[in-house]
């Protein structure tokens, strides 16, 4: 079988199912349901809603995209179809303000 593939924020092809992680410089705090992140080196904060908020845990964690979509599909009872697109459009964000990364990706 083989494994899912997914385009970063650079156009690079990358594994759906490597985990993803947060990057070293970033720190972020919980307020709420959300998530405020900050990029250390730039001094720029991104505001994460409930949803990303939750994504934002998965990748901390050390989830794939594919465990994302899943277990947020189940969680806030979204079709599969429609999580993919927006999982994806977020980590691609994320990963093009490297405020996460996935090995293989520099």
């Amino acid at each position: 079988m083989v494994a899912p593939r997914s385009v970063n924020g650079e156009g690079k092809d990358t594994r759906a199912d490597t985990p993803l992680r947060l990057s070293e410089h970033v720190r972020y705090v919980r307020m709420g349901d959300q998530v405020i992140v900050a990029d250390m080196r730039s001094g720029r904060y991104l505001g994460l809603d409930d949803v990303g908020a939750r994504i934002w845990d998965m990748i901390d964690e050390g989830a794939t995209r594919v465990a994302i979509v899943e277990h947020v599909s189940d969680e806030y009872d979204v079709s599969v179809e429609l999580l993919e697109r927006d999982v994806e459009r977020l980590i691609r964000d994320l990963l093009k303000r490297r405020l996460i990364e996935q090995d293989g990706i520099k």
